[in-house]
């Protein structure tokens, strides 16, 4: 079977070097080749090689095959089914097979996707998509075979690292390599663009999804990774600024970019080379990423050990930018903007300000990142930890927050600055007093009152602007019900949902900020029978005792948690020691927690003497906000995302415009001659193509008629 699953590799080189090669010749000689096969049928052949690959080691893990080295290394006969499937990427090898595995997914769901979206565009995305892929299909067909024979098979292998033993961590990887992977489709097209000379908007329009998608896998990556680091490693925080998670914040900080730039280029024509930038360097961060995992170079728990594969990712990383900073500088003049922005105070000028500071971070984390590798070559050991990326991170984090909060109220083109006032004077006033309010309770740490009054800002600006839109839709319509309200949400997913998705990022500032501003943190050594209050818990200890876990040996501790009086909980932390590991690695922790809305009771079994054990108790308040915010940013992203053909058509986005107009101009956003000016444009687009409405349109149509009425424009030309 190994042999056929390297075999199954080596095929997989063959069709990706034959898709790359082959897809640009046939977008460029498409009628003389018209009788060949046409480049998808490649593209799906690649996804087929992979999964047979992909299946073949999968079941020598279900079936404890341990003459292959991968499965000898990472799997053991003792462990669970699902630290089985999860150990497909949890070692090197497995880890690239799985890449290649969903590029070619990717891949293969792009080919027959976007035929008719984006024809001429296709074939060189498909091109790209497939260079990516024979450079990872290389590695896993000759630099880092999985499908590796061992001579002599040992009985049982040596199992997972310990401390990917979690459930978290059976989901973490997979949903940030659909997210690390997937922001290869944004990158493809942006080249095709570049190669065709197509500077125009058909690559942004067919990408937002594609983003959007695999933004959201790494939104949920993240979030899960954060999940993991609190309940596994024992030291009571969600981030530490480890190398490896820099590694997957940067691409995601970009991404958010990119998702708010393409909007104004789809709008405004505008934010070109921006937009082309950040898709190249979005990419180049997750090479950068994988190879910062891969080499060795950084200490981290989240790291690979040294291995042949760093070098070749280093060669590719810097093939990548070379030959996309030829295209871009010898495309240049075609990604001029259409326009430039008609007023500072509107929401392009608010985009353009949010990419600044959203890439001004990226770059201070890659450089507080790569520094300490860089500091020696001039002599220097420089050593960049936590401080440094709160120092820098903070002040630029608080500043996109504030703009989250005003970009809501802004209007396209010019906002009407005396509404603007009016509707972020509430906001900044209770701002204010929550601000001069948790000062006068006692706190004293600026950086702690300002992230609480700013998250109080940015929350009620967001849902002030909704309540705004819905009593304009009130006022015209006479609708108070909630069919309406779901209906002017439904219209406009991406305004709303975005809505959705900056409240959870409101939420999860608020959890970190109470959480790290006011963490309690004890260490306590406790005989059987006595007990220790922290933050109104009495936490007694009851004694040791020894179980198997998940088929592990274990010593726990039996405490009991009790709130004036009343038992509230019992917590039994543990260390496990894992065969094979715990010879090196020592016990590995397992945290207990007793949570609550208001905050966690998290404790760590240190260590024992006799029967007298050492413990760490922490008092983490807040820490189910990060959680909760992390919902709600996911169900904001499907929100947006969910599909909706009846608003995929020309004339459906044009009938959504006209309605965002309609709901800008009632709430006194933009002013009467802006109003005048950018609906009679819209009307005329209407014009040209609606024909033959459908009675949903019919009846949006209707209602943008009964919200002009106020403002005497013209109304939307009757079918």
């Amino acid at each position: 079977m190994a042999q056929v699953g390297h075999a199954s590799t080596v095929l997989a080189l063959g069709l990706a070097v034959a898709l790359a090669a082959w897809a640009p010749l046939e977008g460029r000689y498409r009628w003389r080749l018209r009788f060949l096969p046409p480049a998808r049928w490649l593209a799906a052949a690649l996804f087929g090689a992979v999964t047979v690959a992909v299946a073949i080691l999968v079941h020598a893990l279900f079936t404890d095959d341990f003459s292959f080295r991968y499965v000898a290394s990472q799997s053991s006969r003792y462990m669970p089914i699902p630290y089985k499937i999860s150990a497909l990427w949890s070692g090197q090898e497995g880890s690239l097979l799985f890449w290649l595995w969903l590029l070619s997914g990717y891949t293969a769901a792009v080919a027959f996707t976007a035929r008719q979206a984006v024809p001429t565009l296709l074939p060189y995305a498909l091109g790209t998509l497939g260079g990516v892929a024979a450079f990872f299909a290389l590695q896993v067909a000759v630099v880092a075979s999985p499908f590796a024979v061992l001579p002599d098979p040992p009985s049982d292998g040596r199992g997972m690292n310990p401390l990917l033993q979690n459930p978290w961590m059976v989901s973490h990887p997979l949903t940030l390599y659909l997210g690390y992977v997937g922001m290869a489709v944004p990158f493809a097209f942006a080249v095709a663009a570049l190669w065709t000379r197509n500077a125009g908007d058909a690559w942004i329009r067919v990408t937002r999804r594609w983003t959007l998608l695999a933004w959201l896998f790494l939104s949920i990556g993240i979030l899960i990774g954060a999940r993991w680091a609190y309940t596994e490693l024992g030291w009571g925080g969600v981030w530490a600024w480890d190398p490896v998670e820099n590694a997957a914040l940067m691409p995601w900080l970009l991404a958010t970019a990119f998702i708010h730039s393409s909007l104004v280029q789809e709008k405004r024509g505008m934010l070109k080379r921006w937009n082309v930038g950040l898709a190249v360097f979005i990419f180049l961060l997750t090479i950068f990423g994988t190879f910062i995992t891969r080499s060795g170079i950084f200490s981290s728990v989240h790291a690979f050990i040294t291995s042949p594969t760093s070098p070749w990712f280093l060669g590719f990383l810097g093939l990548v930018l070379a030959a996309t900073a030829y295209l871009l500088i010898d495309r240049a003049p075609l990604l001029a903007d259409e326009r430039r922005p008609e007023s500072a105070f509107s929401k392009e000028t608010g985009f353009l300000l949010n990419n600044l500071l959203l890439a001004g971070l990226t770059f201070a984390v890659f450089w507080g990142t790569i520094l300490p590798l860089v500091t020696p070559l001039f002599g220097v050991q420089v050593s960049v930890g936590p401080p440094f990326f709160n120092w820098v991170g903070v002040p630029l984090f608080f500043a996109m927050m504030v703009l989250m909060g005003v970009a809501p109220v802004l209007a396209w083109r010019r906002a009407s600055w005396p509404r603007v006032r009016q509707m972020l004077a509430l906001p900044t006033l209770g701002a204010l007093a929550l601000a001069v309010a948790l000062f006068a309770l006692g706190l004293r740490e600026v950086p702690i009152v300002a992230g609480f009054a700013i998250a109080f800002f940015v929350a009620t600006a967001t849902l002030a602007d909704v309540a705004a839109a819905y009593a304009a839709r009130v006022a015209a319509t006479g609708d108070r019900s909630l069919r309406g309200f779901w209906q002017m949400l439904n219209r406009n997913p991406r305004r709303y949902g975005g809505y959705v998705v900056h409240l959870g990022v409101v939420l999860v500032m608020i959890g970190l900020t109470g959480m790290y501003g006011y963490q309690q943190v004890e260490a306590v050594g406790l005989a059987p029978g006595e007990s220790y209050t922290m933050g109104g818990f009495t936490i007694t200890y009851h004694g040791l005792g020894e179980r198997i876990s998940e088929g592990v040996p274990a010593v726990y501790a039996d405490l009991t948690v009790s709130r004036d009086g009343q038992v509230v909980g019992r917590l039994q932390p543990e260390r496990r020691f894992y065969p094979g590991f715990a010879e090196t690695m020592g016990a590995t922790p397992e945290v207990a927690m007793l949570t609550s809305w208001s905050r966690d009771l998290y404790v760590v079994l240190g260590g024992w003497e006799g029967e007298t054990a050492g413990f760490e108790f922490y008092l983490n308040p807040m820490v189910a906000w990060v959680w909760v915010g992390g919902y709600l940013l996911v169900a904001g992203t499907l929100f947006s995302l969910w599909p909706r053909p009846a608003m995929a058509s020309v004339r459906a986005r044009v009938m959504a415009e006209l309605a965002e107009l309609e709901y800008d101009y009632r709430v006194g956003k933009i002013g009467a001659a802006d109003y005048a000016r950018l609906r009679q444009g819209l009307v005329a687009a209407a014009a040209a193509a609606l024909s033959g409405w459908s009675e949903a349109e019919r009846r949006v149509a209707a209602e943008i008629d009964a919200l002009a009425q106020a403002g005497a424009g013209p109304r939307v030309p009757a079918p």
